[in-house]
């Protein structure tokens, strides 16, 4: 029997679908806004060290990333190929979570590398389930509009889950106190936001994941007959890493999610020493993050539709650069008015068209990598969204990974004091919050026109994609009416059917 055809996807299934990315945004607001001022200010671990820990757990990612990426691809179960790593990661996520704020009380070397092995521990769970939750976009829809309204609902709850948990975390967790005049050095807050955060990671997994339970008979499945060799494994993954298309995006996305990266890292630092906002007025940024991921769906699907996805992103990313800088350049200028309700209001209004750009140009640049699916199925025979997903992941991560290290660097190099209010700033280094926007400014700039340069060289268009779904029906139907003998034999017609990976429909001819 045939693959039952697959069902539209309806509004219900991408709001169910997007809900899952809630944990991944909880998280990457947290590594973002929090995790360098908390083990660096808090703890008193030098920055530089804090940002080094975070690399580390980042080049763990790349070589876990795509491990479980091939392993969800290559995966056999009567829940599917993604569902089993999805549901599996809800509790574990929760925990480790937890764990990275609520240290043991170690300094030093012990708590650096505490801090190695934890974030190694929560990018590992967090991609058991990001990983396959995003292979399931190529599968839910082969249109090329499509695809970036299901990246786009994904952004939209990843960047509301975040910023809300990042407001009330803000507004209600880092308050001021007698000891602790600056609240977003308040170490108290930072135990209730773990048991907020880690909650809100964990049911939004299994919400995710039980939501899209119903289309699992609806997604592809392995024959019975493709059970390759670690040899063979390794040699698939090798294979469908070399795309050029996709080597092009994620080497450009890198460099623009670093950009994003160390803009978000640095917005705390900027909010509280640079523009000198209580942390009650930096909750905006929570505030800011939600509209913003708003604006930034319809935005890409509007960019997208209209100039398509490559020139989408050059516009939304030229915009964000733009943007995100000139309220900071007018102020080092001094033409901003000195009211702090004046300077909010241009903080607020800047930080969130800024961020819906470049929200927008990620929901671009990840559904391009939605299309390079039928693109390398064509090349190589086998359909690899889930290590195609693990390179997003890794893009993702690598916007709070490489940032935070990037921010850490630059801390240092502004010799920015360990563990200060804004009072010993003052007293100490009143120059270093300048020093630091000099230096992030130029630094940014660089980041955002390389990741221009390379997207600008993705050759996947609309035209492109619609030939390449017409070229794999043609295969499909060519092989469905092959005999069923042969196909099993793994004789003549498509040299695919040797690797036992043939399409569906061709598999239950």
């Amino acid at each position: 029997m045939a693959q039952a055809a697959v069902p539209r996807t309806g509004l219900g299934t991408k709001l169910v679908y997007g809900l899952g990315s809630v944990a991944f945004g909880t998280k990457d607001f947290g590594f973002s806004a929090f995790l360098l001022i908390f083990y660096s200010q808090v703890l008193g671990l030098p920055a530089t060290a804090v940002s080094l820990a975070i690399m580390l757990a980042l080049v763990s990612d790349a070589i876990f990333d795509p491990i479980i990426g091939q392993i969800s691809d290559n995966w056999r179960s009567r829940l599917g190929r993604r569902h089993p790593f999805m549901y599996g990661a809800a509790i574990p996520i929760a925990i480790f979570y937890f764990l990275l704020w609520n240290p043991p009380h170690w300094q030093g070397a012990p708590l650096f590398f505490y801090l190695v092995v934890i974030a190694i521990l929560v990018r590992m769970t967090i991609a058991c389930y990001e990983i396959p939750s995003a292979a399931l976009a190529p599968e839910l829809s082969t249109d090329y509009d499509e695809r970036t309204s299901l990246m786009g609902w994904r952004f939209l709850f990843g960047s509301v889950g975040g910023g809300i948990t990042l407001a009330v975390a803000l507004i209600f967790f880092m308050v001021a106190t007698k000891a602790q005049p600056s609240g977003i050095l308040n170490k108290s807050g930072y135990f209730a936001y773990s048991v907020m955060a880690a909650l809100t990671m964990m049911i939004s997994i299994l919400l995710s994941s039980w939501g899209t339970h119903s289309r699992i008979p609806y997604l592809k499945q392995l024959p019975v007959t493709a059970r390759p060799s670690l040899v063979q494994l390794a040699r698939q993954m090798a294979e469908s890493l070399s795309n050029r298309s996709l080597l092009i995006l994620v080497i450009g996305a890198l460099f623009g999610g670093v950009a994003g990266g160390l803009s978000s890292t640095l917005n705390t630092y900027f909010g509280t020493y640079f523009w000198r906002f209580t942390p009650q007025q930096l909750s905006v940024i929570g505030g800011a993050a939600l509209l913003a991921a708003m604006l930034s769906v319809p935005l890409a699907n509007f960019t997208g539709k209209r100039y398509g996805k490559r020139a989408g992103y050059i516009a939304t990313a030229l915009a964000s650069l733009f943007v995100n800088n000139i309220a900071m350049t007018l102020k080092l200028f001094g033409l901003l008015p000195s009211g702090q309700t004046a300077l909010l209001w241009i903080f607020f209004s800047t930080l969130t068209v800024g961020v819906a750009f470049a929200i927008a140009s990620l929901i671009l640049v990840t559904s391009m990598i939605t299309d390079i699916v039928e693109d390398s199925e064509i090349k190589t025979g086998r359909r690899s969204e889930g290590l195609f997903s693990a390179a997003l992941s890794f893009i993702n991560k690598s916007t709070s990974g490489f940032g935070v290290l990037l921010a850490g660097v630059m801390i240092d190099l502004v010799h920015f004091p360990k563990q200060a209010s804004l009072a010993t700033v003052d007293a100490i280094a009143p120059d270093a919050p300048r020093n630091l926007v000099l230096l992030y400014m130029p630094v940014q700039l660089v980041l955002y026109l390389a990741a221009i340069v390379l997207i600008g060289r993705y050759r996947i268009d609309r035209a492109t994609h619609e030939h390449n779904l017409k070229t794999l029906a043609e295969t499909a139907a060519i092989a469905e009416v092959s005999p069923a003998s042969e196909i099993m034999a793994g004789g003549s017609g498509n040299p695919r059917e040797a690797d036992g990976l043939l399409p569906s429909t061709a598999r239950d001819a």
